[in-house]
């Protein structure tokens, strides 16, 4: 009986690998094509002070989104610097380890900048609440949980067949200068 289950537990688990995404994927295409279809409608003022809320909020906004702009870029321009670093390395292996600890460090990164992302929309709602910033909001979403769903297979395939050295800490890089 625990053969049987075990069985159908790693049975469920490699199909909900493949519909989970699949799922997110289809739920992007479908909130995207909603977004197309319908237009764009103007906020309405209901709210006292509006426009000095309008404007604190707008800063705040900003202040994500070029947060979010900044982090990628900066994550995009060294992981290109690293990867030409590496790139004429003769040793195989060793190129391989440093561009998926490349590919690795770029997408958590890539989620810290759509963190910022969220923030900037989840700001956004709350001066203009249309159809289509819930929708644009829900879509960066999708996409996170898309982007943190791939790298921790990633990892947990990377550790499984130990691909990469664990990280060491900074504790341990003190001891060892030592």
């Amino acid at each position: 009986m625990g053969k049987k289950h075990n069985s159908k537990n790693a049975c469920l688990e490699k199909l909900s690998n493949y519909y989970l995404p699949t799922l997110l994927i289809v739920g992007l295409i479908l909130i995207l094509n909603l977004t197309k279809a319908n237009p764009l409608v103007g906020p309405s003022k209901i709210i006292p002070h509006e426009e000095t809320f309008q404007l604190v909020v707008g800063y705040a906004v900003l202040f994500c989104e070029i947060s979010a702009v900044l982090i990628i870029a900066s994550a995009a321009v060294q992981a290109l610097v690293g990867y030409t670093r590496r790139i004429m390395d003769r040793n195989f292996y060793n190129q391989i380890q440093h561009s998926e600890s490349l590919r690795l460090r770029l997408g958590h990164k890539l989620s810290l900048g759509l963190e910022f992302a969220v923030a900037a929309d989840i700001l956004r709602l709350a001066i203009s609440p249309t159809l289509v910033d819930i929708m644009i909001l829900f879509a960066i979403i999708l996409l996170r949980i898309l982007l943190n769903y791939f790298l921790e297979h990633d990892i947990q395939i990377i550790r499984e067949y130990d691909l990469l050295p664990e990280p060491i800490s900074t504790d341990q890089k003190d001891e060892d200068k030592k």
